[in-house]
């Protein structure tokens, strides 16, 4: 799992990578003859890393989640998705991301989202939900209530055989507890009116909080055979993918290209006045500079360190400025 931001800025530890700054980006768009390039904001999500940073939260056999590409994946959301089936009415499938914990309930109106697929189902409106694990109460005793948006319960497209994206955080979410203020007893679970905007939480509890972000196929959906990616939360979008896409401009023998403007011949543009291609259909690393081999020192001499043997030049001699370590050795040099 890697998180890519805009500006480059990544903070690594445990295994995991975490985006700075770049906030809930969309991947970037695919431009003709240019192979695209990872989503802005995008935290990857394999099973080489067991999912991290989900991790199990309820899960009942029969029922399963795990990434495969049986349902492909939604526009911008690479080859592969997260597969959750739940065979009989028993069967349970979730998972939960901590990361955003602590966030308010506000952050998620303009951000929360996702998109589900459905492949068979007995019940034609039963998707994949949503979920937040909110502490409504601040510091004070209990305050723990699941909130859940699906499809179902909102005015928005319950298509099968086709990937469908709901903008979860601009629409009504239910309740497993009562919330004074916002959700009764006899509301819970969608009851008698309790789907209700994220907006009305907040009005009856402002110091609500997020405490997780869960994919959810719950009990009572038998014979659903569905899919789930692109999970945006306010910090970053997980994409569940086989594999780590590789992400341009980190091979050390790649050498970046420039793509020939119009008129301009590349390596593979002929000089006819029409080429635009390059070596690698002129990719850049992200606005990164990659280096192309650094000549001696830029001008500059470097003593030795006083170490005037074993064929290393003397204080005073000129010397390459690449720290003394030797470039990595890659194909044709």
């Amino acid at each position: 799992m890697v998180a890519l931001a805009a500006t480059g800025a990544l903070i690594v530890g445990g295994g995991a990578a975490t985006m700075v700054g770049a906030g809930n980006a969309a991947p970037l768009p695919e431009l003709p003859g240019v192979p695209a390039l990872p989503g802005v904001g995008t935290t990857y999500v394999t099973p080489e890393d067991e999912l991290a940073p989900f991790t199990t939260l309820d899960t009942r056999p029969p029922g399963t989640a795990a990434v495969d590409d049986e349902f492909g994946a939604p526009t911008g959301g690479g080859e592969a998705s997260l597969h959750l089936e739940t065979p009989d009415d028993a069967a349970k499938a979730s998972i939960v991301s901590r990361e955003d914990a602590g966030t308010p309930l506000a952050e998620w109106i303009p951000t929360a989202a996702y998109s589900a697929y459905q492949g068979a189902a007995e019940s034609a409106v039963q998707f994949p939900s949503l979920q937040l694990i909110v502490d409504f109460n601040g510091a004070a005793e209990g305050g723990f209530s699941t909130l859940t948006y699906e499809p179902a319960y909102n005015a928005v497209s319950t298509a099968p055989g086709q990937w469908n994206r709901y903008q979860a955080g601009a629409g009504d979410w239910c309740s497993t507890r009562a919330i004074p203020g916002v959700i009764e007893e006899s509301q819970r679970s969608c009851s008698g009116g309790g789907d209700k905007p994220l907006a009305e939480y907040i009005t009856a509890q402002p110091d609500i909080i997020v405490n997780g972000v869960v994919v959810n196929q719950g009990s009572g959906n038998p014979g659903l055979d569905a899919a789930v990616d692109l999970v945006s939360t306010p910090s970053t979008t997980y994409d569940f993918e086989l594999t780590e896409p590789e992400v341009p401009g980190t091979d050390p023998c790649e050498e970046p290209t420039v793509p020939g403007l119009p008129g301009e011949g590349g390596e593979n543009g002929g000089g006819n006045g029409g080429g635009t291609g390059g070596a690698n259909d002129g990719h850049e690393d992200g606005g990164k500079d990659e280096p192309e081999g650094h000549a001696p020192n830029a001008g500059h001499e470097k003593p030795d360190n006083g170490h005037g043997e074993g064929g290393q030049e003397q204080p005073g001699h000129e010397q390459p400025g690449d720290g003394g370590h030797e470039p990595p050795m890659c194909a044709g040099s």
